[in-house]
């Protein structure tokens, strides 16, 4: 039995006794064990003080069987909250359906609030302008105001909160699902987020959080080809450091997961953990971050995007063992960042397997490490464009058009160690390379020198029978 449904059994227990209280109009204040009689109640709250307000630290409100609406029928203008709090700890809120609110549940301040098995669906939604054919600036979302984003809803917001936990709730067919706003160590976990039009789940100032198996699947807004609205099914921006994503089904989604610090819009964030995700079928790219540092992602998958992971102005960051196949443009590309890992990922089928590049030198892009990846069925393995201090070690090149192509800047690149098999192209394609100390599958180093273009040594030669192949 999960932890979400031993509270809940113990909540029913004590509850089960207890007279009910029957709410009729917003700003209901309530404390202490609190059982709402179950039915359908139709309460405005044009105010925004909340319907139901937990006034007292310890608050526990039973809402099984409950549904509370607004009564208001067009989602673009849905205000008010169905249940909130403010600077008191322990709010517990079990079960029940809170829609047609700006937020199903909003809680600011406090510590080690709870809230498990409830449906929050429904809550405020912008009505969208865009078509499948064309993209409407009108619909492009704002994520680095808080005034504005706020203002857009979600079923639930965590305000200034510390050790929240959200489990086992859904929260779909609306904007956003569950916003965390200046939350710290807060625990997401087992929620259905899937088919909102902004973001599943986003972080704004955010830090020491968890967000696990998560359903957050179909997040879309602006379908036509190429548009960027700002939907993303993970939103991480502002300073917002040190938090884990495991686990989460981000699929479907205009964007996986985003991590921005949006210079000057938006601070840096440093030291977030991405693991085991699957962000496949984004129209754009399944892991996008930029002007952040020391990000891990360890062990996603992306299938059928238009990107795997696109990188911009990070340093220090890993990645390692994700798996991406059928990237329609790069499944790993990189600009600006420096002193960046790349290794032991899967690259299958893309446009590009890896491309690292600056395409303003001022701002440079150095010190890569690109080592043991495998690279097939891709019409360039790694490309590295104004990029120095680089190293590609230990690679497999299988079914590529060209293997490695180096432009003039990367003469200094490290390559030894990797394996050319199969390309229709060159292996190797750079003005000036010392490419020594690889394995090739050719019969001699002549004729490795014949698949090469540019001044690209290639001894000492190794065949590939020597690295197992």
């Amino acid at each position: 039995m999960t932890a979400g449904a031993l509270l809940a059994l113990t909540w029913l227990a004590a509850s089960a006794s207890a007279p009910c209280v029957r709410p009729n109009r917003a700003g209901i204040q309530v404390q202490g064990e609190v059982r709402i009689c179950p039915g359908r109640y139709r309460i405005a709250d044009p105010s925004e003080r909340g319907v139901i307000i937990a006034a007292a630290s310890g608050t526990r409100i039973d809402l099984s069987g409950v549904v509370l609406e607004s009564g208001d029928s067009v989602p673009g203008r849905f205000v008010g909250t169905g249940v909130t709090s403010r600077d008191v700890d322990g709010v517990s809120i079990l079960g029940g359906t809170v829609r047609g609110y700006r937020f199903g549940v909003r809680l600011e301040g406090g510590r080690g609030h709870r809230v498990t098995g409830m449906d929050l669906s429904g809550s405020r939604r912008q009505p969208l302008r865009s078509t499948p054919e064309r993209a409407d600036t009108a619909d492009r979302l704002d994520p680095f105001r808080p005034r504005v984003f706020l203002a857009y809803g979600g079923g639930i917001l965590l305000q200034g909160t510390i050790g929240a936990s959200v489990t086992g709730i859904t929260a779909r067919g609306a904007q956003n699902g569950i916003g965390l706003v200046e939350a710290r160590e807060s625990y997401l976990a087992d929620n259905v987020l899937t088919g909102n039009t902004g973001w599943a789940i986003h972080l704004w100032r955010s830090s020491r959080n968890h967000v696990v198996r998560n359903r957050a699947d179909q997040t879309r807004r602006c379908a036509a080809p190429g548009a960027e609205c700002g939907s993303a099914a993970v939103l991480v921006r502002e300073r917002s450091d040190s938090n884990t994503f495991a686990g989460n089904d981000l699929s479907s989604s205009s964007t996986g997961l985003w991590l921005t610090g949006a210079r000057p819009l938006a601070g840096a964030s440093v030291g977030n953990l991405v693991y085991r995700n699957d962000a496949s079928r984004a129209s754009g790219s399944g892991f996008l971050a930029a002007y952040s540092w020391n990000i891990s992602f360890l062990e996603n998958r992306v299938d059928g995007a238009q990107r795997g992971f696109r990188l911009d102005h990070v340093n220090g960051s890993t990645l390692r063992e994700n798996t991406v196949i059928g990237a329609r443009e790069a499944a790993i590309s990189a600009d600006h960042g420096q002193d960046n890992t790349i290794e032991s990922n899967v690259l299958l089928d893309a446009r590009v397997g890896i491309r690292v590049s600056a395409a303003k030198v001022a701002m440079g892009s150095r010190g890569y490490r690109i080592d043991d990846n495998a690279l097939g069925g891709t019409q360039q393995g790694i490309v590295l464009e104004q990029t120095t201090n680089a190293r590609v070690r230990g690679n497999l090149f299988d079914r590529v058009g060209d293997g490695l192509v180096v432009d003039a800047a990367g003469h200094g690149t490290e390559v030894s160690g990797n394996v050319f098999l199969r390309a229709s192209g060159w292996f190797i394609e750079a003005p000036d390379l010392n490419a020594g100390g690889n394995f090739w599958a050719t019969a001699d180093a002549a004729a490795a020198g014949a698949r090469v273009k540019g001044r690209v040594s290639v001894r000492p030669w190794r065949p590939a029978s020597a690295a197992g192949y």
